[in-house]
């Protein structure tokens, strides 16, 4: 077993991505993050958040690393999963055989039952967030875990889902060669059909505080409507977090040069679609079509799904955001030389996967933690 505080020093200051990736200061690839400063801070800042020693909710550090870990393994990316399996043996009070038994996930029977509930939430969300009902988070209740807690655990899944594609996406842009997965496990389960540009509403599954009962923390990140989202508000139980997302998905979407903003939100559109997530399909194939102007051609792709006739640069920017969106992701060095080939460089590249791997953040908030409804 690993002793606490022999964690590797790279690994502990610093970006993780660019540690785990070995990224040089003056690297190319250091010096394409650093065209997305916002992005590339705040992804680091909501791993911070989510694994500080100072949480906002009471969702141990031990469970953390162990669902972040189980979530790697579900994607067999060996560097994702040796970074937390070594973060969770670090965690003081952890046990090796507890490590071990996590990798089995939530059939593993050395686990307490409360742990063994979060792996299946994990294995839930990883696999099949569109399936998921109110009953789930029932289970997670059942165990002991508080609506707050609820929200971070669902935050770190998806957290970690987004982390491990962005890992993916630089590690193309480094020039790895990887080989697609012998098998996909998921999504299973997503919706084929109900995708709409029309405005849906989103109905929560717990019951978010009132917002004149936010406290100055929260109101610090829900600025704007945002305070009137039950979404939004739901997602501010646990604060901290809450504000690296927001920041982060700002420094994803809205910055200037590199990939069209309408294509960025085709990749959010595309993996929405491919998640079944009706509700964020909606907004951004809104914003796809106000943005490009082609809202037969996005309308096209919600209803036939990702196989839809569109032109080149459409048809790859959509395979790659699939490619990625699916577990494991299946992104490889060919769809990214098919895209240079019609003129993107590797800023372009980095907006839309970021934008596609985002997604895979969002989508499974959307979908388990609430359902889509009329608009109020």
């Amino acid at each position: 077993m690993t002793q606490p505080g022999a964690l590797r020093p790279e690994i502990a200051r610093g970006d993780v991505l660019n540690a785990l990736l070995g990224v040089d200061e003056g690297s190319a690839l250091a010096q394409l993050r650093a065209q997305r400063p916002e992005a590339t801070a705040h992804t680091q800042g909501s791993y911070d958040a989510l694994f500080s020693e100072t949480p906002a909710t009471a969702v141990t550090r031990a469970e953390r690393f162990a669902a972040a870990l189980y979530v790697a393994a579900l994607h067999q990316e060996p560097a994702l999963v040796a970074h937390y399996r070594e973060r969770l043996a670090a965690t003081p009070g952890v046990a090796g055989s507890l490590v071990d038994e996590v990798m089995r996930g939530p059939s593993a029977a050395i686990l307490p039952p409360r742990l063994r509930a979060i792996l299946a939430h994990a294995n839930l969300l990883v696999i099949r967030p569109a399936a998921a009902t109110r009953a789930d988070l029932g289970k997670l209740q059942a165990a002991g875990l508080a609506d707050a807690e609820i929200v971070t655990v669902s935050q770190l899944v998806a957290f970690a889902s987004f982390q491990l594609r962005v890992f993916v996406a630089l590690s193309l842009l480094r020039g790895d060669d990887r080989t697609p997965p012998a098998d996909r496990i998921g999504p299973k389960d997503a919706t084929p059909s109900g995708f709409t540009q029309a405005q849906v509403g989103w109905a929560p599954w717990i019951e978010p505080f009132a917002a004149e009962d936010a406290s100055e923390e929260q109101r610090a990140v829900l600025p704007g409507q945002r305070l009137a989202s039950p979404y939004f508000r739901l997602l501010a139980l646990d604060p901290l977090v809450l504000g690296e997302r927001t920041a982060t998905d700002l420094g994803i979407f809205y910055t200037h040069g590199g990939l069209p903003r309408a294509d960025r939100e085709l990749s959010a559109t595309v993996t929405s679609r491919v998640n079944g997530c009706i509700y964020c399909a909606s907004v951004h194939s809104r914003h796809a079509s106000q943005l490009s102007g082609r809202t037969d051609d996005v309308q096209r792709l919600l209803d036939e799904g990702i196989g839809a006739t569109l032109d080149e640069r459409w048809r790859e920017l959509t395979d790659l955001a699939a490619a990625l969106t699916v577990t494991p992701p299946a992104a490889t060095q060919a769809h990214l030389t098919r895209l240079r080939r019609l003129g993107l460089g590797n800023l372009d590249l980095l907006d839309a996967m970021q934008a596609a791997a985002f997604f895979a953040w969002a989508n499974r908030l959307m979908l388990t933690l609430g359902e889509p409804a009329p608009p109020a």
